[in-house]
C-alpha cells in the first residue's frame, strides 16, 4: 500500500475501536484506534541487607495525558505508600519508606495495578500535513500552552548523556543541508537516523539501552533508547526541542494475529516527542521504523514519524532523563524512570520487577 493511501485511510478510521474480528496483521494496524488495557506492575526487593534500617521504593505509575486516561488505580503495599510526582518533568511514582527497625519480614513486595484508555496517537499525515493540532495562536497564555513552552525550553539542554553541540551540531547541519524549516529538518533526521543505525536484536551493545550518545553515534546499533538519544542530541544541536518518552509495548513486530488478549511484558519501548511551532508537539519512532523496514513495512516506517502504532505504545509511562525522585533518592540523578528504584540506608539495592497486561 502507497504511503498517500495509508495516511488517508488512517484519518478514515481515526474514529474506529479496535476489533477482534480483523484477520490481517496490517488492517489491525491500522483498524485499532483505542485500547482499553489493565495492567499490573509488580516490584519486589528480594534481599534486604541485615544493618538495613530504612528502605526506600519508588515504583512509576502512568500520568492522564491527551492521548491516554488513567483509572481504577490500586496499590497493594505491606506498608503505607503515597502517590508523589516530580518536578522536572512531571512523572508520577508510587513512593513507600519502610522504617526496617519494625519490619515483619526479610523482603518487600508491592503491586500497583491501574486501567489506561490510550488513543492512538495521530498528528501527522501524508507530505506533512497536520491531522492533529493545537488551535491556539502563536502567542497564546493558556495553561497548555504555557507548559508545552517550558517543556520545550527544558528539552533544548544537554542531559549526562545526551551532548548538544560541538560534533552533533556538525553532523546535524550535514544532515540537514538545504532544509529551510524545521519540519523538513526533522525529517532528514530521523530518515538519517533510520538509515545509519541498526536495531541489536542480538544485544551484540556493551552499552545497550544506556542512550549514551557519543558511544552509540560511534557503534551504530542499539535499542530504543539509543536510536532516539541519538537523534535528541541531533535535533536539540539544531535548536529543535525534543524528549524522550517511555511506556510499554503490547505486542511484537510484526504485529502477532490475533493481538494476545493478555501476556507479559518484557520490557520498555520508547519514542521521541518533537516542538515545532507551527505543528506543536508530535512524536517519531525512529527504532521501530527500523524494525518495520527490517520486515519489508516501508509505508509504517513513513508513518511512524508523526504518528505512533497503538500496539506497540499501549501505555506512556515517562518523559526525560537524569531524573531526580520525590522524595529525592539518595544516589545519583536516574539515566530513566520506567522500571522500580530502591534503596537502603541512602544506597541503591537490587529490585525485581514484573509487569502483565489484559485487554479489556
Amino acid at each position: 500500500m502507497r504511503w498517500w493511501l495509508l495516511a488517508i485511510f488512517v484519518v478514515a478510521v481515526s474514529s474506529l475501536i479496535y476489533s477482534e474480528t480483523c484477520n490481517c496483521s496490517d488492517k489491525q494496524l491500522l483498524s485499532a484506534r483505542r485500547l482499553t488495557t489493565k495492567f499490573t506492575y509488580k516490584a519486589t526487593v528480594p534481599e534486604i541487607p541485615k544493618d538495613a534500617k530504612v528502605l526506600e521504593l519508588w515504583l512509576p505509575i502512568p500520568s492522564d495525558s491527551e492521548w491516554q486516561k488513567v483509572s481504577n488505580l490500586q496499590v497493594s503495599s505491606p506498608v503505607p505508600y503515597r502517590i508523589t510526582q516530580e518536578q522536572k518533568f512531571g512523572n508520577r511514582m508510587v513512593y513507600i519508606r519502610w522504617d526496617m527497625r519494625q519490619r515483619a519480614g526479610d523482603k518487600l513486595e508491592v503491586t500497583v495495578s491501574f486501567v489506561v484508555e490510550r488513543k492512538e496517537v495521530l498528528v501527522l499525515g501524508g507530505d506533512g500535513k497536520v491531522v492533529k493540532n493545537c488551535q491556539c495562536s502563536t502567542d497564546c497564555k493558556c495553561e497548555h500552552c504555557r507548559r508545552s513552552k517550558e517543556l520545550a525550553k527544558l528539552s533544548l539542554r544537554p542531559e549526562t548523556l545526551v551532548p548538544v553541540g560541538g560534533r552533533f551540531l556538525t553532523i546535524a547541519r550535514e544532515v540537514t543541508q538545504g532544509k529551510t524549516n524545521n519540519l523538513d529538518k526533522i525529517r532528514a533526521l530521523f530518515e538519517h537516523v533510520v538509515a545509519t543505525m541498526q536495531y541489536d536484536y542480538k544485544r551484540e551493545s556493551p552499552k545497550l539501552g544506556e542512550g549514551d550518545v557519543v558511544f552509540v553515534c560511534d557503534f551504530r546499533k542499539g535499542n530504543c533508547s539509543d536510536f532516539h538519544s541519538y537523534l535528541i542530541s541531533l535535533a536539540r544541536s539544531l535548536g529543535i526541542p525534543a524528549y524522550l518518552e517511555y511506556g510499554f509495548a503490547i505486542a511484537g513486530i510484526p504485529l502477532p494475529d490475533p493481538l494476545p488478549k493478555e501476556g507479559k511484558i518484557g520490557g520498555y519501548h520508547c519514542w521521541t516527542w518533537v516542538y515545532d511551532e507551527q505543528i506543536g508537539w508530535f512524536p517519531i519512532d525512529a527504532s521501530d521504523a527500523r524494525r518495520w523496514l527490517d520486515v519489508g513495512k516501508f509505508e509504517i516506517k513513513d508513518f511512524l514519524f508523526g504518528n505512533l502504532v497503538l500496539e506497540r505504545s499501549a501505555v506512556a509511562f515517562s518523559r526525560g532523563r537524569d531524573i531526580v525522585l520525590n522524595p529525592p533518592q539518595k544516589g545519583k540523578p536516574l539515566n530513566y524512570f520506567i522500571y522500580p528504584y530502591a534503596e537502603v540506608n541512602g544506597k541503591t539495592v537490587k529490585v525485581q520487577w514484573e509487569l502483565s497486561y489484559q485487554l479489556q
